[in-house]
């Protein structure tokens, strides 16, 4: 059993706690406040516009992983491990991630933009909404900047700050957003969506260039030593392919559900997606503030190493299992919230909610494989898990299960990919007590 009180007042356990509060306080109120706004954008437009936003905004975040290319873990990983031994070379790492950041955010934002109208026809089946593909180019650069940002942020621990820039931003976003949809429809509500991102980068500009003077190592110039080129393939690189298939994954999927079924059960899932979003984003926001800690520990210390992980676990799982049984007692008035349309469509929800408890506990062993450099497993896991999700999407939806399908799709490969990630991590603990 584990000593919280003892716990809480060790090092760890205060750098925990920090860091928690920020995320409970300021960016989950910010994921709040975009979750209704997401309620009231979903009364003003219809639940074939609603639809097809969500379809866009997949899209658009389908193509984001391609420019971060790995670079936000990248960031953390390694500005975490040098902050306290090496605090030149974190200039060195933020310099390399933040070039790279802009040059291959910039070449996928090009071939979005030019590739937006046969995306439109062939691939979401509505030429109506290549204008909005082609403005979600624009914000597509931003949003892979914003990516290597935030690593460079959670790195240097700044907590405090990026809850401060999150809640900013999603305050832009929501107004926004709401404005856009209430005069423009589905093209205003996503630029009022998209300019959220770019309120985001200005601030995330401000804290980095704050934090790092903090560093006083001297005037700041734009040097990256060599040796940190070698970080883009031997751990960016597989990061990047393993992030790579998650949105796609989930885009092939809702694109499944489209073809076999429309955009109304598209528009169910999203509404409850919405809810799963919140549940998860608590325990994630915990998660990324772990990861810089995780890798700031020697990989000698493995009883210290461990010890963090299993805080984490259990505060995170613990935290998602009472969320989910509040959200699926409140399903009924939550999918009625969203409009009479989403009234009676429950069951998506629930088990959405279900499934977070899963995908929470992955997400926990992810990180840990992450915070060793374990970047080539972690690729082949996430392989084989959005080789579960499409074949268990395509089974369920082509049974006539439409949202309830795709629902019940992420459950599955999400509580099989915690079992065998939970092996791998149980054999790995006993190998490093061994040694």
């Amino acid at each position: 059993m584990i000593n919280w009180r003892s716990a809480l007042k060790s090092e760890i356990g205060k750098r925990m706690a920090s860091g928690a509060f920020w995320s409970f306080t300021g960016t989950a109120m910010a994921k709040i406040i975009v979750l209704l706004s997401g309620i009231i954008c979903a009364r003003l437009l219809t639940i074939e516009e609603y639809g097809q936003l969500g379809m866009v905004r997949s899209t658009i975040n389908m193509f984001v992983v391609f420019g971060i290319a790995g670079l936000g873990h990248t960031a953390i990983k390694y500005i975490s491990e040098y902050r306290f031994s090496n605090r030149a070379k974190v200039y060195s790492i933020y310099n390399l991630t933040t070039l790279f950041s802009f040059i291959t955010g910039l070449i996928v934002a090009i071939i979005v933009y030019f590739f937006s109208d046969y995306l439109a026809i062939h691939s979401i089946k509505e030429p109506s909404l290549a204008p909005c593909l082609k403005i979600g180019a624009f914000f597509l650069f931003i949003t892979v900047l914003n990516g290597a940002q935030d690593g460079v942020i959670y790195g240097l621990e700044d907590f405090k700050g990026r809850a401060i820039n999150t809640f900013i931003s999603s305050l832009a976003e929501s107004g926004l957003m709401l404005l856009g949809a209430y005069l423009y429809g589905v093209t205003g509500a996503f630029v009022g969506f998209g300019l959220g991102y770019l309120v985001l980068f200005v601030c995330n500009y401000l804290t980095i260039n704050k934090d790092l003077s903090r560093l006083e190592i001297g005037p700041r110039r734009f040097i990256i030593d060599k040796e940190d080129f070698s970080l883009l393939y031997k751990f960016s690189l597989p990061a990047m392919l393993a992030s790579i298939m998650v949105a796609p994954t989930y885009w092939i999927t809702k694109n499944i559900l489209i073809n076999y079924s429309n955009y109304g059960e598209l528009a169910v899932y999203e509404a409850s997606d919405y809810w799963k979003t919140l549940i998860i984003y608590f325990p994630a926001a915990i998660s990324q503030i772990v990861l810089p800690i995780l890798s700031s520990i020697s990989s000698s210390d493995t009883d210290k190493f461990w010890k963090v992980f299993r805080y984490n676990l259990y505060l995170n799982v613990g935290i998602v299992f009472l969320l989910t049984m509040i959200v699926a007692i409140a399903s009924p008035w939550i999918m009625k919230s969203f409009g009479s349309e989403y009234e009676g469509k429950t069951l998506p929800l629930i088990v959405l909610a279900i499934s977070s408890i899963f995908s929470t506990a992955s997400s926990v062993v992810g990180l840990t494989i992450v915070s060793r450099a374990k970047m080539w497993t972690g690729l082949l896991f996430n392989f084989i898990w959005s080789a579960m999700m499409i074949g268990f999407s395509y089974l369920f939806i082509h049974m006539g299960m439409g949202a309830t399908g795709l629902s019940l799709a992420i459950l599955c490969a999400y509580f099989i990919h915690t079992i065998y990630q939970s092996v791998y991590i149980v054999i790995t603990v006993n190998k490093s007590r061994r040694q």
